[in-house]
Formats: C-alpha cells, sequence, structure tokens
C-alpha cells in the first residue's frame, strides 16, 4: 500500500451569513487570512490559518464526556472545533462581544485547562481552551510574595488548581498554604489516606510545613489560605500557632455528600469552634465560577471511582 503524506488539514465550514463568520474567526478570533475568492453567483470563500491543526476523533462516550465537563451535559453533534487560547476569558468576551452565543463560561477541566463553549457561525459548537501550566505541586509556592502571585484571589485560586490536582491523583482533595509578612512560608496537602492520619487535613500540613520552615511553633500574624473552608480540627490548630486568619475558597456547602457524609455535624463544630474564635475564618474571593470552586472535588470522585 502506497505511503500518503497529509500536508494540511483543512476543515471547511459552508455558512448563511459569511460576513459575519469572517467577523467571528478572522477579526475577532484572530485567524491571519492567507487567501481570499470570489466566484460566479456571488461565491466567496475565505482561507485562513488556524495554526498547528490536529484532528482528534472521538466516541460517543467521549463526546458526552466532555459535553459534561464543559457544559454540564449540553449535547455536542459529530463536529465540533476547539481553538487554543492564551486567555480563555479574554477571548470568550471578545467573540460574545461580537454576538456569538455563550454556551458555557470557562471552567476548570479535570486535565488541566481551563474551556469555554460558544455557538459559533453555522451552528457549529466552538470550544476555546487555555492550556494551565503544571507547576511543580504546593511546595513551589514557597518563598513567593503573595502580591507576585495575584494577593488574595490569586492564590486561592492557586490553591483550587492544585487540589484538582490532588484530587485527580486519588487524594482528598484540600491545599492550603501559609502566608506571613506577604510571603507565603509553609503549603500542604491533605494526606488522610496516604499517612492513615485523621487530623492531616491541607491547613494542618501547611501549618506544619510553615513552623518546620521557620523553626518556631509560634506563626503570630500568618494568614492560611485554603482551597476550602476550613474545619474544626483545621480552625483549632491555626489558632493555636497563633495564624491571624484563614480564607478559603470554595465553602463547606460545595463539598458533595460522597467526601463529607455528615455535613450537619461538620458545620456545627465548625460553628461552635468559631463562636469561641471570632473571625478565625472568613471566605475570599477567588475570581473562580461556581463549576471551578467544586472541580477538586469532581476529580477527586472520578478518580477514585476509576480505581
Amino acid at each position: 500500500m502506497a505511503e500518503i503524506d497529509v500536508n494540511q488539514l483543512r476543515v471547511v465550514l459552508t455558512v448563511d451569513d459569511f460576513d459575519a463568520a469572517v467577523a467571528y474567526y478572522r477579526d475577532t478570533l484572530g485567524l491571519p487570512e492567507s487567501a481570499a475568492f470570489a466566484g460566479p453567483d456571488g461565491a466567496r470563500v475565505v482561507i485562513l490559518d488556524a495554526g498547528r491543526a490536529t484532528l482528534e476523533l472521538a466516541n460517543a462516550a467521549q463526546a458526552r464526556f466532555i459535553a459534561e465537563v464543559e457544559t454540564g451535559g449540553t449535547p455536542t453533534g459529530a463536529v465540533r472545533l476547539a481553538f487554543e487560547v492564551t486567555d480563555v476569558g479574554a477571548a470568550t468576551d471578545a467573540l460574545t462581544g461580537v454576538g456569538a452565543r455563550l454556551v458555557a463560561a470557562p471552567v476548570r477541566t479535570p486535565w488541566g485547562s481551563r474551556n469555554a463553549r460558544l455557538d459559533g457561525p453555522a451552528g457549529v459548537p466552538v470550544t476555546l481552551f487555555e492550556e494551565l501550566a503544571a507547576g511543580d505541586g504546593p511546595a513551589a509556592l514557597v518563598g513567593q510574595r503573595v502580591a507576585e502571585l495575584g494577593g488574595e484571589a490569586g492564590v486561592l485560586a492557586r490553591t483550587v488548581d492544585l487540589a484538582q490536582r490532588h484530587g485527580a491523583a486519588g487524594q482528598l482533595p484540600f491545599v492550603a498554604v501559609v502566608a506571613r509578612a506577604g510571603t507565603v512560608v509553609g503549603a500542604g496537602v491533605n494526606t488522610t489516606l496516604t499517612d492513615h492520619d485523621p487530623s492531616a487535613h491541607g491547613e494542618v500540613t501547611a501549618i506544619r510545613d510553615a513552623t518546620r520552615r521557620t523553626g518556631s511553633a509560634d506563626l503570630g500574624g500568618a494568614v492560611v489560605y485554603s482551597s476550602c473552608e476550613p474545619c474544626a480540627i483545621c480552625r483549632t490548630v491555626a489558632a493555636a500557632a497563633g495564624v491571624r486568619e484563614i480564607v478559603f475558597a470554595a465553602g463547606r456547602h460545595d463539598v458533595p455528600a460522597a467526601i463529607d457524609a455528615t455535613p450537619e455535624a461538620t458545620g456545627g463544630l465548625m460553628d461552635a469552634v468559631t463562636a469561641r474564635l471570632p473571625g478565625i475564618a472568613r471566605r475570599g474571593e477567588a475570581g473562580l465560577s461556581s463549576a471551578e470552586l467544586v472541580a477538586p472535588f469532581e476529580a477527586y470522585l472520578a478518580a477514585r471511582a476509576a480505581g
């Protein structure tokens, strides 16, 4: 059988509103025009350079999975266009600004990207995705300035991202860092399953890490940034270490019952400790959607289900 050399993948879309399609893909999404032609009876065509092209083949189960992650289940036809962009939020805003219908706002996926779904010209579904840097885990944040990480919102977003990766590895999806005088001095993840230690919560392991690194059990004035609302244990340990406050991203009501089967008891203990330690914990603004906040829990449950 003769070998075939494929030099280019070209996707051809037939659209009813040609000018609107050009405005969508060329003028707004920014695909450079490489050629344009006109033919008889008003025929028009423009060829746009979409950079490196790949052909993704997926079965029906994969298509359903992607639809669930990106849109919560909105079905997709046989063809979907996906464009990798540098800033998915900005690209989404730009396309909706020229009339594109937003199907689902950007969400963090279990495989480490932020994806948005829109309806493109001719009814073709369009995914915009931004690959997120993998990083080196929570410990890589130690020594960095909170301001350089994007302030409170930036640090909280990092903890949520790290918690999702931790959950995808089959570990309880909770991550925290400790900052003192504006610098991260400790970081930790929940190691309850690996250490068989019911107290090894993310905030507790982060505080332990910070005290070891600073050489002192007194973290007076420090702030703990956590991917999720701290339990009674974490609030108590933080107060004992002199932590000023714990700022968290996801709240207690975001945690699914499959992870916390007794939310009333958990919440009651939290409230009892808070009554003794008012102001020890508050919810921060991570700049993430509800779907992004619960993504760590979904990643963990999916990993456990897969065995």
